[in-house]
């Protein structure tokens, strides 16, 4: 707990606490890079799955750039977010399950999308693998919601209490 409260103590994190700003933007922009990320995964699982299956497989691998840009800024607004409330993230499981879910449909995704591309027909495992990628997309994103309301813990000071 000791790295937390000196985590919630750096200039960025006050800074993210106390800027009447600079919160919401970092808000925004991971809703803007989470929506790309997610957005782009659904898409391309989708895709597998038969939507839209008049068009090559191979036209959409640039979808995995929009989900790069996606995940960069995902990432980049996620880590200013954590530094200003480094212990609300930190002690609740539901954060964990957001990772592994959004991990695992990233992988589970590029498995279906490969497998799926490699062939004149898409395999029944490459459309097993994108439906589960599905699911954890709606796990990641529906992890991320829960983690506004279901801490227990804001600040390193509540431990204490």
């Amino acid at each position: 707990m000791e790295a937390l409260a000196w985590i919630e103590q750096t200039r960025l994190s006050l800074f993210v606490r106390e800027d009447f700003y600079a919160y919401f933007v970092l808000l925004i922009g991971h809703a803007w890079g989470m929506a790309l990320l997610v957005g782009g995964g659904l898409a391309v699982a989708a895709r597998v799955l038969g939507v839209a299956s008049g068009t090559r497989l191979d036209r959409w691998a640039g979808v995995f750039t929009v989900m790069k840009v996606g995940a960069v800024l995902a990432a980049v607004s996620g880590l200013g977010l954590l530094a200003g409330y480094p212990a609300k993230a930190l002690t609740n499981p539901i954060f964990a399950v957001k990772f592994a879910c959004l991990i695992g449909a990233v992988w589970l995704g590029l498995r279906a999308f490969r497998l799926a591309a490699a062939g004149a027909s898409v395999p029944g495992r490459a459309k097993v693998l994108a439906a589960a990628a599905i699911a954890l997309w709606i796990g990641g994103v529906a992890g991320g919601k829960l983690l506004l309301y279901t801490n227990s813990v804001l600040l390193t000071s509540d431990l204490a209490a």
